[in-house]
């Protein structure tokens, strides 16, 4: 597997400081050179630092209030700073306000250089500018914190890919796992030679799918659910009349999607986890709920000594549905049942 490595971005409001000092620096810069040229009387040191401070603070509002995904509540409205329109709209009211505040409160504090309708007119000229200015920063800068967000939600899905791959693998191909279904066969072999046939096709069935599905994002429900059917009746010719297991998925579902081995992680995790003996059998139930969701779910019976477990099955499970639906499973336990209850995702992307 390649090594992604998302290029870092700086904190935000590092990179709002950093950036609305370089725009207070370029718009400071013309009248720094007339500050070196004119007489005192023209344009004095008092009137050119406070308009540098100006544009310090326009930048960083309008960096700010262009960079977030805030919503702020006033009263009944609500404004979603998501929603480029909406920001246009309170960029716009914001200009107004500042401009009027800050020109009022200059004019109170220092001597323009000019008569105040030509001050106020150059005033309001420069601020629409740094504004403007602001405001398409701000627009490159979520473009690159949304490019960023997505380069690490693939490299996490990477790794989560990678992870589930080798659970996959290491649950399904390992010698443990050989040596019992081979055990398993050499039994019914002498006892029943038919379902020594039926248990090496499922087992076939089995090995097929983990290699075809094992790139694949997404596969039919209708896939994956004759796939546990075999899978599962590899487990009841292991485990006899100890467990059982119980399908009960619409044939008007099984077009949905689902992440490949979802099923067999659930199922797996339950006979891993319980014990299956003939005086307290296992049953396994996977069945849709109202809302078009699927569950699995079983009595449960804990194991007095756990089994070895790395813990990863449901995490992984779970980081691919946020990334494929931004959905997560729903783990309940109670003092009788644990469930697993997934989302049946679309044909297209989710996310």
């Amino acid at each position: 597997m390649q090594n992604i490595k998302p290029y870092k971005v700086p904190p935000r409001n590092t990179l709002i400081l950093l950036t609305a000092l370089a725009i207070a620096i370029l718009f400071s810069l013309p009248r720094l050179a007339l500050l070196r040229q004119a007489s005192a009387d023209i344009l004095k040191t008092g009137d050119f630092l406070l308009r540098t401070a100006y544009s310090l603070l326009i930048a960083i509002a309008f960096l700010t209030l262009n960079t977030s995904d805030r919503k702020i509540r006033l009263g009944r409205i609500t404004i979603d700073l998501s929603a480029f329109w909406q920001r246009i709209v309170l960029s716009i009211l914001l200009y107004v306000l500042l401009r009027g505040l800050l020109i009022r409160f200059h004019l109170s504090v220092a001597d323009p250089f000019a008569p105040e309708k030509v001050f106020r007119f150059v005033f309001s000229l420069y601020m629409l500018m740094e504004v403007i200015l602001s405001f398409l920063i701000a627009q490159i800068y979520r473009m690159v914190f949304y490019n960023y967000r997505v380069n690490m939600a693939n490299a996490a899905l990477l790794k989560t890919n990678a992870e589930t791959r080798y659970e996959v693998l290491k649950n399904q191909v390992n010698p443990h796992f050989l040596f019992n279904s081979f055990s398993t066969i050499n039994a019914l072999i002498q006892s029943d030679q038919a379902a020594a046939v039926a248990f090496v096709n499922n087992m076939s069935d089995v090995f097929r799918y983990v290699l075809k599905s094992s790139n694949l994002e997404k596969v039919r429900l209708g896939e994956e659910v004759a796939f546990i059917e075999a899978y599962t009746a590899m487990l009841r010719g292991r485990y006899g009349s100890k467990v059982s297991f119980r399908i009960n998925i619409p044939s008007a579902l099984m077009q949905k999607m689902i992440p490949p081995m979802a099923l067999q992680i659930l199922v797996e995790n339950a006979v891993k986890h319980n014990v299956a003996a003939e005086q307290r059998p296992l049953t396994v139930d996977i069945s849709v709920t109202g809302d078009s969701r699927l569950t699995v779910s079983n009595n449960l019976q804990k194991k007095k000594v756990p089994e070895p477990s790395t813990g990863l099955g449901l995490h992984n499970l779970n980081q691919r549905f946020q990334y494929l639906s931004n959905q997560e499973i729903d783990i309940r336990q109670t003092d009788t049942h644990f469930s697993v209850t997934i989302p049946l995702l679309h044909e297209t992307a989710d996310h």
